[in-house]
């Protein structure tokens, strides 16, 4: 698929200002020459400088291809370097591209054996660091950027020649000592003789006999040789050889006799020195006529990556997109920019052609942006073809054309007698014999120029033959003929450029589907004329004119008022989602301060526990070294009274539970029977197995095991009886019988079962069993940990031996559990 167009059409579309541009971002001269000859060429020649045939020369493939890329393999893979420049720069990565030259002269002259300048050599020098440096980054980016570096392979890395370069020569330009043995010692000679020259000279300059003849105390070089300023009248005085004289003649520059020899020396050391100089340059002139084919295409491999980064560069600064290409001559243009008005002076508008209408017809006011919004289609499709980035959101189309052709502005030429409609016809009669299913054609108030009925009929006309062949149009007009198309023919699709009807100035802003109002009365008074006159213009309308522009008018009206209120609808909607935001912030706060006062509560809570558990093993170690009766009595008092000050501290600190679990509803007792459902304070379900004893404890059955609690501790069932989450306690108290070995623990036991529980679970609530134990007064404790494998039960008596409250505990009977209990008895 070959591209064509015309100059005068990149002119009208303003494309030399985008390649400007294009050029400013370029980093290498030979990227910018690259740029220039494409620039440069005249679009009547195709890639082999031939006419193409039954092609007016207007439209032939512009040359170099490098500009736009005649193919959509081509089109796509330059938009692919494009992308890659775009990520690498985006991600703050870019290859040294600084320090080049055009080196194509350089490198024709060396070819030809001619001798290099120092600073041409200088500059190759530069030149090959470069190269090899982007060809480096590409190795390391080659992930990144699998086309450039595919380009970069085509860079030759020149090290021995750029390493003999700066071994000869240093960046100033100077050619060093160490370029040639011969060199070095030459110039080594040369100082020694100029020190020999100038102590001579001194002892001339302070020899009263000779000085006396001087017109000053000092001596200088002339015709590069070392002499003495004598005056004129005393010539005859100083012997030697005269070499100039002053503006005046009164004093002569005279090379004394003694000095003549060493100055011819020093003379010989200095042309040795040229010529060596002569001799190294001609040795580096030949190593790089040897590898000037290798630099050319390093060369131009850089100039590629030039300019693939200079569009990259592009479209950082135009916030441009990536668009999807194909063949179907489609073109969704979302929040398209004009990619020549910066800042916020540019309104980005929503496009469309091609899908399904293939003719669009923008209307509006006058100044209101319609040839912009024209134009920055017609430079969208330029923009693919020459793989650049598209000043517009993601998600664009932009398929790739054949040709591009427009009639904007005005084509008079009194040299060849076309006045401006006969200029503008011919251009459509050339533009109509060209159109074609992947044409784009632009066209600025067709029809205009003459009689506006006979004008809008040829518009109308011309667009249809357009439409017929196929082709991509979109046109601007104030002709209402053209506006009523989109009701008969489905191809054409209007769109307007938005009025202010308060302000009556444009909005610049594009609406698809509508026509739009000339409002030619507003724009003239707002540019300043008289109301009479306005008065009079309104009244000669035509009477139907009149009344479609009415019509127009006010549906311009009510659409302007609409897209207000939504914009105000918007806008009360977000701050509604930003004061909803900022609530839900508020309450996180909340929440999380709650919970940090809850777990500051526990911490504070498990404090005084500790406290608790410390005072009692204290009173158990008094027990233990006074074991009297009294003192037990004093002890469990003690121990009471403690429990009661925990229970207080822990009503008063513990958070109120959400769960309903610690509002019991009372049983009534007198009709209470075993049997019944009950509920217990920790909010699980059970059985009632046994009435109020005289101590007013009861036995229910909780999950298959039997406790013995307080009435007050069991309510009446929840209706839905479902259970909650916390877990209940498998504690039961009963009295102590006579064992088997004759021990006899008189104050009670409890019973602690830690059956299915993990260790750490077992050990914190045989922890609290142990406590309460003490604290009731009770001698001794079963644990009932079973079997298994033995882990609980070794981690249960571990805990026992290490707890200061267990004198001493031993395996139960085998009769009451064996190895799957142990029996402690409490200090």
């Amino acid at each position: 698929m070959s591209f064509r167009v015309a100059q005068e059409t990149l002119e009208a579309l303003e494309w030399p200002k985008v390649v400007q541009r294009l050029r400013e971002q370029c980093r290498t001269a030979q990227g910018q020459k690259w740029l220039d000859e494409a620039s440069s060429h005249t679009p009547g020649e195709n890639s082999a400088g031939t006419a193409t045939a039954g092609v007016a020369t207007r439209f032939r493939p512009l040359k170099p291809a490098h500009l736009f890329e005649p193919t959509l393999q081509g089109l796509r893979e330059k938009l692919q370097e494009t992308d890659e420049a775009r990520a690498l720069l985006d991600a703050e990565l870019a290859p040294p591209l600084g320090a080049t030259a055009d080196l194509a002269q350089p490198l024709s002259r060396a070819e030809k054996g001619a001798l290099l300048e120092i600073s041409e050599l200088v500059e190759i020098a530069s030149t090959l660091a470069t190269l090899r440096l982007t060809a480096r980054f590409f190795q390391r980016s080659a992930e990144q950027a699998p086309a450039l570096a595919e380009a970069c392979e085509q860079i030759e890395e020149q090290g021995e020649l750029e390493k003999k370069i700066e071994h000869c020569i240093d960046p100033s330009g100077e050619v060093l000592d160490r370029a040639s043995p011969r060199l070095a010692a030459a110039r080594r000679e040369i100082l020694q003789l100029s020190s020999d020259l100038q102590k001579r000279l001194d002892r001339y300059v302070r020899d009263p006999e000779v000085s006396r003849h001087l017109s000053d105390s000092y001596y200088t070089v002339r015709n590069d040789r070392y002499v003495l300023p004598v005056k004129a009248d005393f010539k005859g005085r100083v012997s030697g050889i005269v070499h100039d004289a002053s503006r005046s003649g009164t004093t002569l520059f005279v090379e004394p006799e003694g000095v003549i020899e060493v100055n011819n020396r020093l003379k010989k050391a200095e042309l040795d020195v040229s010529r060596e100089i002569r001799r190294v340059l001609e040795e580096l002139s030949g190593a790089v006529a040897q590898v000037s084919g290798p630099i050319r295409s390093g060369l131009d491999a850089l100039a590629r990556i030039d300019l693939a980064f200079a569009r990259g560069r592009l479209s950082v600064a135009m916030d441009a997109t990536s668009p999807q290409v194909d063949e179907g001559a489609v073109f969704e243009l979302p929040g398209l920019r004009h990619p020549l008005i910066e800042g916020e002076d540019c309104v980005a508008n929503d496009l469309r052609l091609g899908d399904p209408f293939s003719v669009l017809v923008l209307s509006g006011p006058n100044a209101g942006g319609k040839t912009v919004a024209m134009k920055a289609v017609g430079l969208a499709a330029l923009f693919v073809r020459a793989g650049l980035h598209v000043p517009c959101e993601a998600g664009a189309r932009v398929d790739a054309i054949e040709y591009l052709l427009a009639d904007i502005g005005d084509h008079q030429d009194i040299g060849e007698s076309l006045s401006t409609f006969s200029a503008h016809m011919a251009n459509l009669a050339d533009i109509v014999g060209h159109a074609g299913p992947h044409a784009l054609i632009v066209l600025d108030e067709i029809g205009v120029g003459t009689d506006p009925g006979e004008g809008a009929a040829l518009a109308q006309s011309i667009l249809e033959s357009l439409a017929d062949r196929g082709a991509r149009v979109i046109t601007t007009t104030h002709y209402n003929l053209l506006k009523e198309m989109a009701d008969v023919d489905s191809r054409f699709q209007n769109a307007c450029v938005e009025f202010d009807p308060k302000s009556l100035a444009p909005t610049y802003r594009i609406q698809l589907g509508v026509p739009g109002v000339s409002s030619a009365s507003a724009v003239a008074a707002r540019m300043g004329m008289p109301s009479d006159v306005l008065a009079r213009a309104d009244a000669l309308l035509d009477r139907d004119d009149r009344k479609l522009e009415r019509m127009l008018s006010e549906l311009a009206t009510s659409r302007a008022t609409l897209a207000s209120e939504t914009e105000q609808a918007s806008r009360i909607r977000a701050e509604g989602e930003s004061v909803r935001n900022d609530y839900r912030a508020k309450l996180e706060r909340l929440q999380e301060r709650r919970d940090d006062l809850f777990h500051k509560m526990q911490k504070d809570l498990d404090a005084s526990f500790k406290e608790a558990h410390a005072e009692i093993a204290g009173v158990i170690r008094d027990l233990q070294r006074g074991p009297t009766s009294q003192k037990a009595a004093q002890a469990r008092d003690q121990l009471q009274d403690l429990k009661t000050r925990s229970e207080e501290h822990q009503a008063e600190t513990a958070p109120t539970p959400k769960s309903p679990a610690s509002h019991l509803e009372p049983v009534d007792w007198r009709r209470a029977r075993p049997g019944d459902a009950l509920r217990v304070l920790s909010g699980s379900h059970g059985i009632l197995e046994s009435l109020p004893d005289r101590k007013g404890r009861v036995g229910v059955r909780v999950g298959g095991k039997k406790l013995v609690l307080a009435a007050e501790q069991v309510g009446r069932p929840t209706p839905d009886g479902a259970p909650t989450r916390t877990r209940e306690q498998r504690v039961q108290v009963e009295r102590a019988e006579p064992q088997e070995d004759g021990v006899i623990l008189g104050g009670g036991i409890q019973s602690c079962d830690l059956r299915g529980e993990r260790v750490q679970a077992a050990l914190s609530r045989l922890s609290e069993s142990l406590d309460r134990a003490a604290a009731d007064g009770c001698d001794g404790l079963r644990i009932i940990h079973g079997i298994g494998t033995g882990a609980l039960r070794e981690a249960v008596r571990e805990f026992l031996a290490e707890c200061v409250s267990v004198k001493e505990f031993k395996t139960a009977p085998q009769d009451e559990g064996g190895e799957g209990v142990t029996f402690a008895e409490l200090a």
